[in-house]
């Protein structure tokens, strides 16, 4: 499944990389068929420009010369007019053509012949209606011919230059027009085959999903079956066992009483046989009390851990008075989210060890202590069970037989006893129920010792995020 959605994960890098791409070159395609676009229009317009200009300029010479052929005077109101406009006009035209450098001193060389041939205009009008000569109206109009010439020279000259710059635009604009569609459409297909593609492969997983979850259901419900059956077993066995139990207690006592006699050698195997009556007596009824913590359903609540220990102590005060022992608590203990009566069973079987494997002779010193932590002061296989930023820390110590390290994690396997400690009266089932109660609060437990010194248990609950 893993390789799978690394596949995918390839499949969808790739096809956003590409769908990129195609976006990147569609947007330049028409950025520049856009400009080619605009340049083209400036280009049209350039000349169109030019071209009222060459009219407007025509009309006021005709009316220059219509007047002076018939001397009306209502022939040089529409060319004069005209002739008014032509400044604006040049004016846009330089607006237009800003970009191209020749151009601008074409227009400028133009805007001077075309003022020269407006002010011979005026002057060949203002003569004419003073009864000009004809040898000095003749090289007037010679004059003006030539300035036309000039001018009509330099008109095509800038009307060829904007038809030839029109030219290169004009074809990327074509080639855009053409080339655009069929980018866009590629990017279209592409798109939508990557999401074909991508909701084949998330419909496929989806129904390998439902399948596996189906299955994992058939699995959670066979496991809630099973659970169900041993607790019910745990439960029918212990209660079962309960009976022959006390009755072999109850025999073996009534052997003791009514034959006081016996040989000293029967009454050693009777009182034996009564403690192993006794020891399997509290081991089943620890098994069904850790068959409870496993499927625990209490509701976690706001726990004073200085009300738990308060109790706790109160109930192994006779234990602590036989042993003479300390319960020293340092500082203060946090209020933690939790189960009080599972809370109260993990102080009760740490401080029990305490004094169970307390040295002959040493009377015990149990240290219970209290902080707040970090994560990063926490170490990765701790990490990995809690996933917190902030911990509180209570550490539990005492002065007694200690045990080699290497023994830390058996210690916590059900039934397990260590080696070095063979004389010790234990079910093997404390300290495995102390580390279910810190995972049923989603904390942990560790432990550290010294053969002959001391032990120290740490227990780690996460303090929730405010």
């Amino acid at each position: 499944m893993k390789f799978r959605f690394q596949y995918i994960y390839a499949l969808f890098i790739l096809s956003f990389g590409i769908l990129t791409v195609l976006s990147v070159l569609f947007y330049k395609r028409l950025m520049d068929s856009t400009q080619a676009s605009n340049e083209v229009e400036h280009n049209y317009e350039t000349m169109l420009l030019l071209g009222q200009v060459d009219s407007y300029l025509k009309d006021a010479i005709n009316s220059e010369q219509g007047f002076i052929l018939t001397g009306d005077s209502s022939l040089l109101t529409p060319g004069l007019s005209n002739a008014a406009k032509i400044p604006g006009l040049l004016d846009s035209i330089r607006h237009f053509s800003g970009a191209a450098h020749n151009q601008l001193t074409n227009l400028a060389r133009l805007r001077g012949l075309v003022a020269d041939r407006i002010r011979q205009v005026k002057d060949n009008i203002s003569k004419a209606t003073h009864n000009m000569d004809e040898e000095n109206l003749r090289r007037r109009l010679l004059e003006g011919k030539v300035v036309m010439a000039d001018y009509r020279q330099l008109y095509d000259k800038m009307q060829s230059m904007e038809i030839r710059e029109k030219m290169e635009p004009d074809a990327r604009k074509k080639m855009g027009q053409r080339n655009t569609p069929n980018l866009l459409y590629a990017t279209f297909i592409f798109a939508a085959a990557c999401l074909i593609i991508s909701f084949f492969f998330i419909l496929r997983e989806l129904r390998k999903r439902l399948e596996f979850q189906q299955q994992l259901q058939q699995q959670v419900g066979i496991l809630n079956r099973a659970n169900a059956e041993l607790e019910q077993l745990t439960n029918i066995a212990s209660h079962h066992l309960q009976e022959p139990l006390r009755k072999i207690q109850t025999f073996s006592n009534q052997v003791i009483t009514r034959y006081r006699e016996l040989p000293e050698e029967v009454n050693l195997l009777l009182g034996k046989m009564d403690m192993a009556a006794k020891h399997m007596h509290g081991l089943t009824r620890d098994m069904v009390k850790y068959s409870s913590l496993i499927n625990t359903q209490e509701t976690l609540m706001q726990v004073d851990l200085n009300y738990v220990l308060m109790k706790v102590a109160e109930n192994l005060d006779e234990k602590l008075t036989i042993k003479q022992a300390q319960l020293i608590i340092t500082n203060t203990l946090p209020v933690i989210k939790g189960i009080p009566s599972q809370l109260a069973i993990l102080f009760e079987q740490l401080i029990d060890n305490s004094i169970k494997f307390s040295r002959k002779e040493v009377p015990p010193v149990i240290t219970i202590a209290n902080e707040a932590i970090s994560g990063s002061k926490i170490t990765n296989k701790i990490l990995t069970v809690l996933g917190g930023s902030r911990y509180y820390k209570i550490s539990i110590a005492d002065n007694g037989m200690g045990f080699d390290n290497k023994y830390v994690d058996k210690m916590f396997y059900l039934f397990q006893k260590l080696e070095t400690q063979p004389t010790i009266q234990s079910k093997g089932i404390g300290l495995p129920m102390v580390q279910r109660i810190m995972i049923n609060h989603g904390g942990n437990i560790t432990a550290m010792g010294v053969a002959g010194e001391g032990a120290v248990f740490h227990l780690y609950f996460p303090i929730p995020n405010i």
